[in-house]
């Protein structure tokens, strides 16, 4: 009789483990949804890299996913998550903003002059040249977005003058910001006389370069000051 007893125990108990295995198999793992983001103005492929440390595709037991096709974004994730990238996407998915160019082409021949016109970079051309004088040429205001390019003709004293602008990258941050931009000032029978790419700190006038195409006339001197715009 005790035999017995302890036999039907130990299938109980045994049975009872049983379930409680194939309970925790069944319940086992997060609850996963799929949802499909539409992108507005970031490119899908840069929109995967943001949300990626939101999709956990390494999870045992229930792996995230993350799909892109054109300005789709697909993620298989928790509803928390999926919460989460979905506020990360609108603050991402946003205009590009603008940028204005301020070029100034400038002359330095010499003479002992100033100009009112460039008073707010003359003391730092003073400081890079050994010019006496410099006055303003010509100058031209240039607008666009990152990866957009500009071309801007010019003229003065009978020369003509042609700038090209490409806006490689718009890093901005709050009230600061930095422009990568790729320059090219051609002049009137000279061509190409100057040609640069710099990073520039947004509302910074810098010193792009100078050049001296024709040897018994002025030597020109590129600025640039960029601004960005948030549209």
């Amino acid at each position: 009789m005790m035999q017995k007893t302890i036999t039907v125990v130990v299938i109980t108990l045994f049975g009872a483990a049983i379930l409680w295995f194939l309970g925790m198999n069944v319940t086992s793992g997060p609850a996963l949804e799929t949802q499909t983001f539409e992108l507005e103005y970031l490119n899908a492929g840069a929109a995967a890299q943001i949300v990626d440390p939101y999709v956990f595709t390494d999870r045992t037991d229930g792996p995230g996913r993350i799909s892109v096709a054109e300005n789709l974004l697909t993620v298989r994730e928790t509803r928390d998550n999926l919460e989460r990238i979905g506020r990360l996407l609108e603050r991402y998915d946003t205009p590009p903003p603008s940028v204005r160019l301020h070029f100034q082409v400038i002359g330095a021949n010499g003479r002992s002059t100033t100009d009112s016109a460039i008073a707010d970079v003359e003391s730092v051309l003073r400081r890079l040249f050994q010019f006496r004088g410099y006055r303003l040429l010509t100058q031209a205001m240039l607008g666009g977005v990152e990866g957009s390019g500009m071309e801007q003709r010019m003229s003065s004293d009978g020369r003509a003058f042609t700038i090209n602008a490409y806006i490689n990258e718009v890093r901005n941050s709050g009230d600061s910001g930095v422009v990568h931009l790729e320059v090219q000032l051609f002049a009137s029978g000279y061509g190409d006389v100057l040609q640069t790419s710099v990073n520039v700190r947004a509302g910074q006038t810098i010193v792009l370069g100078s050049t001296q195409p024709d040897p018994d006339g002025e030597t020109l001197i590129l600025t640039v000051r960029p601004e960005i715009v948030e549209n």
